[in-house]
């Protein structure tokens, strides 16, 4: 039997790249690879075997483009800062107006 490796291009101040994904998306592959299989197992139970491997594969496949997309476009750490944009407010209401402060009163 072979011992197979897989080299990681990995240094100091270099993110981890395997297969063009970046850093996070590794992971994020490696569980939703995982959970698709899991859905595929029980989607075999209700309809032929062969359907469900091909709707896995498919899945599995479409997930990793996503993923190899986001990771090209937005770096190792570019799609968590994206969320966090997307989740800043766009305005700020101020109920209490900063003229009624005891600093900015004209003495």
């Amino acid at each position: 039997m072979e011992n197979n490796h897989i080299p990681l291009n990995k240094g100091l101040q270099k993110d981890v790249l395997y297969k063009g994904l970046k850093a996070k998306y590794i992971l994020y592959l490696i569980y939703l690879s995982l959970a698709t299989i899991m859905l595929g197992l029980i989607l075999s139970t209700f309809i032929p075997m062969l359907i469900a491997l091909v709707l896995t594969v498919g899945v599995i496949t479409f997930v990793f483009l996503i993923l190899l997309f986001y990771s090209r476009t937005y770096g190792a750490n570019g799609f968590v800062k994206k969320l966090a944009d997307a989740s800043k407010p766009d305005s700020i209401k101020v109920s209490n107006p900063f003229e009624n402060l005891l600093l900015w009163k004209n003495r």
